[in-house]
């Protein structure tokens, strides 16, 4: 007989092992805390110190207005017109339709870059403007150029703000905004205007664009141009028409500067800006009153020659000045004429740093801080690598009883916008 366990199934329980802490010693725990506290006040410590350290640069990087930077353009090796004279092209059978098309395109083109087309207005004390002229920005021509992220910046003609109390700008869409000047050049007789951003409307930013600088010296005689502004008397002007010429050159203090001819009809007291068919600025015509002739035909201001002082402008920067128009002696003249090579001083600039190193006319300069400067350009690139307050020396021959002798002037360099 089997017997039947009455207590049911056996039961199995794990043993459970409690850890307990050891006590904490006092003495231990004291020394931890110190240990934490030390640290403590090291980490505030270096903290401290480099935020002493470092506040200002980061301050600095915080509030520095980001620099704007205008690539220089590089000649062309050969001329591409030239190039293609010498392969022989089958010219396509054009019709009214393809001339149609033409037009179309080339308005579109001038409709975009229309948008960086701005009048700008002032007055003296005593002028006011009248509503209309706020709202059609009957003043002279300027161009939004590479700007920064506080301002738009603005280039017009400087004798467009001479005197002014008050300055604004009216965009595209009829909206005027105050503005103020950043920067002259006296000597190119332009000038840079500051507006802004916070106080442009949005609908107004939508519109505006700024202006891209081409390459004025990949343009040559028949290339078809736009020319937009206050060209013709009045504002909101358009005409198309090719460069008639490249070939021309002005010369003003320090500076020697390319011309683009064109057969567009333009206003002798009209400014405005040249652009290729790709939208781009090459050439503006509010520069040096030496610019205009006697022709009633666009001439502008090659945009390439003038980058750097456009870039220095546009960063608040003065352009170095000196006051000397000469010309070149080349070595044809030098033979002809027995003259040194160098840069004959036609002119010396009344009240100009040259006048008070005791540059005279007829000097002919030959060296700026012992480097060669035989032409007008390398003189004119030779001082763009100093800052206004620099010291300079010129190296020069003049003509005395006994025929040119050496001669050398120390300079203290001007800003244009002085002149």
């Amino acid at each position: 007989m089997s017997m039947e366990n009455k207590e049911g199934p056996e039961k199995f329980s794990f043993l459970q092992e409690v850890i307990k802490e050891k006590p904490l010693n006092r003495k231990k725990l004291m020394h931890k805390a110190a240990g934490l506290a030390a640290a403590g006040i090291l980490f505030g410590a270096f903290a401290s110190i480099s935020f002493c350290v470092f506040q200002p640069w980061v301050d600095e990087q915080l509030n520095a207005e980001e620099e704007i930077t205008i690539p220089k353009d590089e000649e062309p090796e050969e001329h591409p017109q030239e190039a293609k004279a010498e392969e022989e092209e089958r010219e396509p059978e054009l019709t009214l339709e393809n001339f149609k098309e033409l037009e179309r395109a080339m308005y579109q083109v001038a409709a975009e870059a229309n948008k960086s087309i701005v009048s700008v207005t002032s007055a003296g004390e005593d002028d006011n403007w009248t509503e209309e002229e706020r709202k059609e920005g009957t003043g002279a021509c300027g161009v939004i150029m590479p700007s920064n992220s506080r301002e738009y910046l603005i280039l017009t003609m400087g004798s467009a703000i001479k005197d002014a109390e008050q300055i604004q700008v009216t965009f595209g869409d009829g909206v005027s905004y105050d503005a103020a000047v950043r920067k002259k050049d006296a000597v190119l007789g332009i000038a840079v205007l500051a507006v802004d951003r916070n106080q442009v409307s949005d609908s107004t930013k939508n519109q505006i664009q700024e202006a891209v600088l081409g390459n004025s010296n990949m343009t040559y005689k028949g290339d078809v141009v736009i020319a937009l502004g206050s060209l013709f008397g009045y504002s909101k002007g358009m005409g198309y028409g090719i460069i008639s010429s490249n070939k021309n050159t002005v010369s003003v203090a320090d500076r020697v500067y390319r011309l683009l001819d064109t057969d567009i009809p333009a206003s002798r007291q009209g400014s405005g800006v040249l652009f290729n068919i790709d939208g781009e600025v090459i050439g503006f015509t509010f520069a040096a009153e030496q610019v205009t002739d006697e022709s009633s035909t666009l001439r502008v201001l090659a945009v390439s020659d003038v980058k750097e002082e456009l870039e220095k402008l546009l960063n608040g920067n003065s352009v170095p000045y000196i006051g000397i128009v000469g010309t070149n002696v080349t070595d044809e003249i030098a033979e002809a004429q027995k003259l040194p090579k160098g840069i004959y001083v036609k002119e010396i600039e009344a009240d100009s740093p040259g006048m008070a190193a005791g540059v005279q006319c007829g000097d002919i300069i030959t060296a700026m801080d012992g480097d060669p400067v035989v032409t007008v350009k390398a003189l004119h690139n030779k001082l763009l690598t100093f800052q206004p307050g620099d010291e300079v020396k010129l190296s020069a021959k003049r003509l005395g009883s006994e025929g040119y002798v050496e001669i050398s002037y120390t300079v203290v360099i001007g800003g244009a916008e002085k002149k």
